[in-house]
């Protein structure tokens, strides 16, 4: 700012006219003060606002005085070198429209150049119009600083806000969901209905880029959140019918949550989407709570699965490894395809084959895949041996 105020004030000397301008407009800076006021009054932006009167006229005072002084290559002091960026810093911050804020500070070339013109007499007219450039450029300083402080506060805004949504979510995600207000501060800080449709996944470390990839592609209401080592997406849908996995997810390493109604679910899900994400490291793709229940169930049971893995599988232990991978792979593919049939053509091999196998496992298990209840026991098993 100092370096842009030393190229202001290089030039030439001011001429004595413009200086007795000058001098007469400081001994009367409030009742130009009170000009601008009235005229700011009539800017879009300004008319509705609720800017206090005491704040726009001391304001109106100080933007003149520095004005006045630029032109008049006059001290400034400490208030006055940083008054141009505060009001850009305060203006954001009370909400006022860019450029309606532009608008009113331009008008400050007009009032003070009328006031100054009224203040000089007809025979030192031709001298001071000459410096009507000293005018112009004070004001396009003012201008421009002022501009610089809005947009440098509107970004620390954006940051606060990015800073105060971090926060909430955090503490959202460590709640119960039941802490109501905070589930208000969070739904206003992340622009969500706190009753709306949610979607969570979550990513690991290994799928935190790809997920942030996928989500930058595809622009929809969503917000990207680290926590704890973990990337999680949170998406809001406008209605339940809405509210399917989007199709590009499918291809991006995570666990995926059901979607459910109400801000106070997604701590729950959010839960369920790690768990998805821990059973499922190495897996392309998504993981749903219908593809990744077997390994998470398998975590959860802990030494009662790898009990429930020995007990149904033990037995497999006693024949050769090319025929307990035989059956093995017979009993998967049979749970997979859901029929005898749809496993014979998988497997390229006769049915009495396929028969046979599922016999052979049944002699050596006591559990015949082809039952319900049997087959949730094997499969609980296989996936409890996989996680060993």
């Amino acid at each position: 700012m100092h370096n842009s105020l030393t190229a202001l004030t290089v030039r030439e000397p001011v001429h004595p006219v413009m200086s007795e301008v000058v001098r007469a407009c400081l001994d009367d800076i409030d009742e130009i003060a009170t000009t601008y006021l009235t005229q700011v009054r009539t800017v879009a932006g300004y008319s509705q606002s609720m800017l206090a009167t005491d704040d726009l006229s001391n304001t109106a005072v100080a933007s003149m005085e520095l004005l006045l002084r630029l032109i008049g290559q006059l001290p400034l002091t400490e208030r006055l070198l940083v008054l141009s960026e505060e009001l850009g810093h305060r203006r954001a911050r009370q909400g006022l429209p860019l450029e309606a804020l532009l608008q009113a500070v331009r008008l400050d070339f007009r009032i003070l150049w009328s006031a100054m013109l009224i203040r000089v007499s007809l025979d030192d007219l031709p001298e001071f119009t000459r410096g009507a450039i000293a005018v112009w450029e004070a004001v396009e300083f003012h201008t421009i600083r002022v501009h610089a402080g809005y947009l440098n506060e509107l970004a620390s805004l954006a940051q606060e806000r990015e800073q105060q949504k971090t926060l909430l979510l955090s503490r959202l995600l460590l709640s119960d969901g039941k802490d109501t207000p905070l589930l208000n501060q969070a739904a206003r800080a992340l622009g969500v209905d706190v009753g709306g449709i949610f979607l969570v996944a979550v990513a690991g470390a290994e799928g935190h880029h790809a997920l942030r990839t996928a989500a930058a592609r595809n622009q929809s209401q969503k917000y990207l959140h680290e926590h704890e080592g973990a990337l999680l997406l949170l998406i809001e849908y406008s209605s339940r019918a809405a509210a399917t996995i989007p199709s590009w997810l499918h291809t991006v390493p995570c666990g995926v949550a059901p979607a459910v109604e109400g801000l106070a679910e997604v701590p729950r899900m959010a839960r369920i989407a790690d768990d998805l994400v821990m059973a499922s490291a190495g897996k392309l793709g998504m993981t749903t709570v219908q593809s990744g229940w077997g390994r998470v169930s398998a975590n959860k049971l802990g030494e009662f699965g790898a009990v429930l893995a020995d007990s149904v599988l033990g037995q497999l232990a006693n024949i050769s490894a090319h025929e307990r991978e035989r059956l093995l792979a017979t009993i998967t593919v049979l749970f997979e395809s859901g029929s005898v049939s749809a496993t014979v053509a998988a497997l390229y091999c006769h049915r009495n084959t396929v028969l046979n196998r599922l016999s052979r496992f049944k002699s050596l298990t006591g559990l015949d895949p082809s039952r319900p209840r049997d087959a949730a026991i094997i499969q609980a098993a296989l996936h409890c041996n996989a996680v060993r």
